[in-house]
């Protein structure tokens, strides 16, 4: 299926994917409630059980190490959802901070994955195959269990989704069963999409993927992730540097959406990494490019960048090699 059919898929219909790109972890023991509150950046202790919420790891200085998901399922053990490109680096520094924590972490990543149904009319081919949707809850989503529910057994856990640029949710399962469950879905009327379009979609909404665009020293408040952060929660790691930001004034530099028209030929080569200037400032460092992809539907460049301060309103002109972009807004993170 050609990426114009799949990206109508995401804009208009329903999609359904499953790029591998998040891992998850199992947190058991009876000071799990305590050891996340002390680690991560959101409040764990008021999250119900039958919610999500997103939250970020980051180290002593507020940088991240990872962009990650707390998910507390209505019965069985707590999940982290973290980055599937960095989870054995993070594994190794989860554990590292289980000090004399009565906590047991279990890599979940061989025997569980996602698969993400996105699109309008995703919540139609949710109800068709008898998969419950997501009610409000405390959180940033809830999570519903089909089947027994149960994380370990065959059961589907679904949860609203963020990470594509398009309305839907992820279905967390057994590994086992993903191919089944995704055969389902294209049966009740989701379109298969693969990677290109996701990526083109996310960009163009301004998705941050971890990977890609926050894992080169990014402070979660320079890529529109104020969300996942709290200053009034006890103590974390980096805590003290974003309430400084917060307090204080702005960030240095944000994330932020760019495009590039064209109108024939060829997508244009663009310069790889550095942002500049235009016109009066022309040649000034502005910035870094970190993601992009061409989008040929409509004939346009869409791309991710940290803009310094002078360059990141909407409309500012930027440069990449010999290609010219423009800033359309800040990055949703």
């Amino acid at each position: 299926m050609s990426v114009a059919e799949q990206l109508a898929a995401l804009r208009e219909g329903a999609a359904v994917a499953a790029p591998d790109l998040r891992a998850v972890v199992g947190v058991s023991g009876p000071d799990t409630l305590d050891w996340l509150e002390r680690l991560v950046s959101a409040p764990v202790k008021d999250l119900p059980a039958g919610c999500c919420r997103w939250a970020t790891l980051m180290d002593g200085k507020g940088k991240l190490r990872a962009d990650l998901r707390l998910i507390r399922p209505p019965g069985g053990e707590w999940l982290l959802e973290i980055p599937a490109s960095h989870a054995p680096a993070l594994l190794r520094v989860l554990d590292m901070y289980i000090l004399r924590d009565r906590v047991e972490l279990q890599d979940r990543t061989a025997s569980h994955g996602f698969v993400a149904l996105l699109g309008p009319r995703a919540g139609d081919v949710l109800a068709a195959c008898g998969l419950p949707r997501p009610e409000a809850c405390g959180g940033d989503g809830a999570v519903a269990a089909g089947g027994d529910g149960a994380v370990g057994a065959p059961g589907v856990l679904v949860m609203p989704s963020r990470l594509y640029g398009a309305p839907g949710f992820d279905l967390l399962l057994p590994a086992a069963g993903r191919e089944a469950l995704r055969a389902r879905l294209v049966a009740a009327g989701a379109v298969p999409v693969e990677r290109t379009a996701l990526q083109i979609a996310r960009l163009e909404h301004g998705v941050p993927w971890f990977a890609e665009d926050l894992a080169d020293n990014v402070i979660p408040l320079e890529a529109g992730l104020d969300d996942h952060v709290s200053i009034t929660k006890g103590c974390y790691p980096g805590q003290e540097v974003v309430a400084r930001i917060s307090n204080l004034g702005q960030v240095a530099r944000k994330l932020v959406r760019l495009t590039a028209e064209w109108s024939g030929g060829a997508p244009p080569e663009l310069a790889a990494g550095v942002l500049t200037g235009t016109g009066e400032h022309a040649g000034k460092e502005a910035g870094k490019l970190t993601s992009l992809a061409h989008d040929e539907t409509r004939r346009r460049t869409v791309a991710l960048g940290f803009a310094r301060r002078a360059f990141w309103a909407p409309g500012t002109r930027l440069a990449a090699g010999a290609v010219e972009l423009q800033v359309e807004g800040d990055a949703r993170g």
